[in-house]
């Protein structure tokens, strides 16, 4: 069984909502439990926040963080600071993606952390142990930075400042930003810069502070909106005054005609002619979850594109390039990939309408960055669509507010 999903019309207008945002709530929901206070279910929550909710409070051995490379590492350290024996494991792709950031770093300050199966990979062993009173320490941030944000938010649990010293260029450094300022909303003392991260002896205080919307998801709006003949769209749950690194999505899509405002606590998307440039570039090492979103955008417009620092999405949910390579050649999205990092959208790629099924390789971000090609192809098929639950439950709902619609086939 595949799914369709179709439109009738290249115009699209209405009013949507977006879901809370994953980072931030996993974060607010990962300082309750090291408060030990309750983090209350959010209707719009996505699956992995709720997974890491269930991993903290069950009283298993073996803890499943599934295909979350956040949950695993986010578990690793609530289980290190805490005092927690457990098996940490996830799904067979999570089982290829390094950890061994994570690992390294938590083991400086006395974790205690076997490999179970291959060196530098889930699963380990973590085992109770006297954690050292150091007060530096080392962060490899060149694949990503959820290993060093986990490390900042159990610091305030140490009893002395840590200084978290950051040896490589840091992807995904807006990511950063948000778990410092969230900590700093808890109360704790935090300083950031480019090369250094310092936590205060500062302890965590009870407040009640809640996640804003995603602005990760609000890009597939901005996606439809740039593949649209003309759009005026809606969007609920975003904050105009949000840390999240990738607000900057108003910007990266302001080529493509697509015009960002406020209004009443709203924003609002208004495209009211055809445009592309004739050439498009950008760099996404700071904000990797907006890059399929603009991939796709380029595709479906016919626009002569280079992608730059795209190489943390090989090591996601699935290798996100290859993916959209191969299910984007299917409609004749023609692309190249050079020197590990840059996706070309080549100037003879031309989309075209397509029967054939597109693989989601159980990605939520391939899934929602190819359903509003409909707009330009008047359908597409997808192998499945549930993996959207992992950002955005209700993804397919709000796509039907604009006049994109779900059919099993």
């Amino acid at each position: 069984m595949a799914i369709r999903i179709y439109t009738y019309s290249n115009i699209t207008e209405g009013e949507v909502t977006v879901p809370v945002s994953k980072s931030e709530n996993s974060r607010i929901a990962f300082i309750y439990s090291l408060n030990d206070s309750h983090h209350p279910v959010i209707e719009t929550e996505s699956s992995d926040t709720f997974q890491l909710k269930k991993l903290i409070s069950s009283n298993e051995h073996t803890l499943d963080a599934a295909d979350g490379g956040t949950t695993a590492r986010f578990i690793m350290a609530w289980c290190v600071i805490k005092n927690r024996e457990a098996v940490i494991t996830g799904s067979e792709r999570m089982k290829q993606r390094p950890i061994s950031d994570s690992v390294d770093l938590l083991r400086q300050i006395g974790a205690n952390i076997t490999y179970l199966d291959k060196e530098g990979f889930l699963p380990v062993h973590i085992q109770p142990a006297t954690l050292k009173k150091v007060t530096v320490v080392i962060a490899d941030g060149s694949r990503t930075s959820q290993h060093i944000s986990a490390m900042m938010m159990i610091a305030p649990l140490l009893g002395h400042e840590l200084n978290i010293r950051l040896n490589e260029k840091v992807v995904s450094f807006p990511y950063l930003q948000l778990t410092a300022a969230i900590m700093q909303s808890f109360g704790a003392d935090v300083k950031l810069s480019t090369h250094e991260i310092t936590v205060g002896n500062k302890s965590y205080h009870a407040h009640s502070v809640q996640a804003g919307g995603d602005w990760s998801a609000a890009s597939y709006f901005y996606e439809i909106a740039a593949l649209s003949s003309s759009s005026e769209l809606v969007i609920n749950g975003l904050l105009t005054e949000s840390v999240q690194g990738d607000k900057i999505v108003a910007e990266y899509f302001r080529p493509f005609g697509v015009n960002t405002e406020t209004a009443d606590g709203k924003v609002i998307l208004r495209k009211k002619i055809k445009s592309k440039p004739e050439y498009y570039t950008n760099y996404f090492s700071q904000c990797p979850d907006i890059a399929l979103s603009l991939a796709a955008t380029c595709g479906g417009l016919n626009c002569k594109t280079d992608l730059y620092e795209l190489q943390g999405l090989l090591i996601k949910e699935c290798d996100r390039v290859a993916a959209f390579q191969r299910e984007g050649y299917k409609l004749n999205i023609k692309t190249d990939f050079c020197g590990g990092s840059k996706l070309k959208i080549l100037e003879e790629s031309t989309i075209k309408h397509t029967s054939r099924i597109l693989k989601s390789y159980n990605d939520h971000r391939v899934i929602m960055c190819f359903a509003p090609l409909s707009l330009v192809t008047g359908e597409v098929f997808l192998d499945e669509t549930e993996s959207v639950k992992k950002s955005f439950p209700d993804y397919f709902s709000q796509l039907l507010k604009l006049g994109i619609k779900t059919e099993n086939v």
